[in-house]
């Protein structure tokens, strides 16, 4: 029986050596840098709501809030008591809203103590130590940081034996910007 199972196992590893010399890579959807223009739009989209108190991932158009999807305006129509009390218990857990731009995910930035903190995401609102009164943030600064790319018509994607490089002209990229950063800043 051990005899009969050993050129099975042998067939596969070798199906899977010939397939991985058969394929020279992998690629997923959004997984590279854009270059954009002068002038092109560019597009944040909401991940999710996450807490480090709860295990629970919430959706961000779970909040009781009517949002234009444009981003200079953005309007609340009164809440009710339902309302009220979700968005309170969304603040007190923790949650923070997760946000990427060009696959980069927005970055929060504090000093505490002397330190510089980084957090991915930003707080829905926050609860003074005192529990008095609850705050909602609803204002923010986004800061985008791009690098200028400028195409030099060649492109090296990868390097073969002895470290020579391998030059494509077929993937030749265009001037302009990259996306290097997306921070945000609450507005006081």
């Amino acid at each position: 029986m051990e005899l009969a199972r050993k050129p099975s196992i042998f067939r596969v590893f070798v199906c899977v050596i010939v397939f991985a010399q058969i394929s020279s890579g992998f690629y997923l959807p959004e997984s590279y840098m854009r270059t954009y223009s002068n002038g092109d739009p560019i597009y944040a989209k909401v991940n999710s709501l996450t807490s480090i108190e709860t295990e629970l991932p919430f959706s961000y158009y779970s909040l009781p809030m009517n949002v234009n999807e444009t981003i200079y305006l953005c309007t609340t129509t009164p809440l009710n008591e339902h309302g009220v009390k979700l968005l309170k218990q969304r603040t007190r857990d923790l949650y923070q809203v997760n946000m990427i731009l060009d696959n980069l995910p927005v970055m929060r930035y504090a000093n505490q103590n002397g330190v510089k903190i980084q957090w991915t995401g930003f707080p829905i609102g926050y609860t003074p130590p005192d529990g008095s009164a609850d705050y909602i943030i609803n204002h923010l600064k986004f800061t985008v940081l791009v690098h200028e790319y400028k195409g030099s018509g060649v492109e090296i994607i990868g390097t073969g034996e002895e470290g020579l490089g391998v030059i494509s002209e077929a993937d030749k990229k265009a001037s302009g910007y990259e996306i290097v950063g997306f921070q945000v800043s609450p507005c006081y």
